[in-house]
């Protein structure tokens, strides 16, 4: 789905204070080329900026846009995922499309419903919500398991962290309208050790706790997401009880039980 009418709007809209220092007039740079439709050029100096001791937290608003106008989806969801500023609508537009881009349909469908709730406007909701009908026409049946396998097995080939998260996710979103969930609890630890890896374990904790039944694999995932928002007090027996079931996990609960502080 091509549309020329948002091309720029994202950068175009953010008026930049000129402060005289080098990281600043790169990003100005980078914004004035992306407005002019030379996103080569853009990617060059905002690169620059993202190397910057003093890069803006919102760099994703700028980066992000340009790397899909590039065809760089991958990269672009990476940029965006991993950024810590507040969330920008015009941005999470361009994040939308990254993912449909990708045939990440699912997690592009909540991105497009999520912004109309907000109010876009008549030019950006319409295209919102045709890309919301084109995934509900993708799944208007229950989905394959080969779809969900596409997803895991490229998330196990992935080598950016914060991309193999966003597969599993899909995957997750997906599994969700099967009829038969095979590889759910493969799913649900490979996405926990994503999100631990990228600094979401409340996230991992979140997924992986309401299950009674979790595999030891997927126990040993929750404990280290306590460790690693240091709650020792509930990482402690998850440990200890992997390091006496002596599996696959006990050496590595005992040495990360041992470095819990008392």
């Amino acid at each position: 789905m091509k549309l020329p009418a948002i091309a720029g709007c994202c950068i175009a809209a953010v008026a930049l204070a000129d402060d005289g220092g080098a990281t600043a007039r790169h990003l100005q740079a980078g914004v004035e080329a992306f407005r002019d439709g030379r996103y080569d050029d853009a990617l060059v100096e905002l690169r620059v900026v993202q190397r910057a001791r003093d890069a803006p937290p919102d760099l994703a608003f700028y980066l992000g846009p340009t790397l899909v106008k590039l065809g760089r989806d991958r990269e672009a969801i990476a940029v965006f995922v991993a950024s810590t500023a507040p969330r920008d609508l015009l941005a999470d537009f361009y994040l939308g499309e990254a993912y449909y881009h990708e045939r990440m349909y699912r997690k592009a469908r909540a991105t497009f419903a999520g912004l109309r709730a907000h109010g876009l406007g008549p030019v950006l909701d319409d295209a919102a919500g045709r890309y919301v009908a084109r995934v509900d026409a993708v799944y208007d049946r229950a989905p394959a398991q080969s779809t969900i396998d596409y997803y895991v097995d490229a998330a196990h080939g992935e080598r950016d962290a914060y991309i193999a998260a966003e597969l599993l996710d899909e995957a997750r979103l997906v599994d969700t309208l099967a009829a038969a969930h095979p590889r759910r609890a493969e799913i649900a630890t490979g996405l926990a050790a994503a999100w631990i890896a990228t600094g979401r374990a409340r996230q991992a904790i979140e997924l992986l706790d309401a299950d009674p039944a979790r595999s030891p694999d997927a126990t040993w995932q929750l404990a280290r997401a306590y460790a690693a928002v240091h709650d020792a007090g509930r990482a402690r027996p998850l440990l200890a009880a992997l390091a006496r079931a002596r599996g696959a996990h006990a050496t590595d609960a005992a040495a990360l039980l041992a470095s819990l502080p008392p």
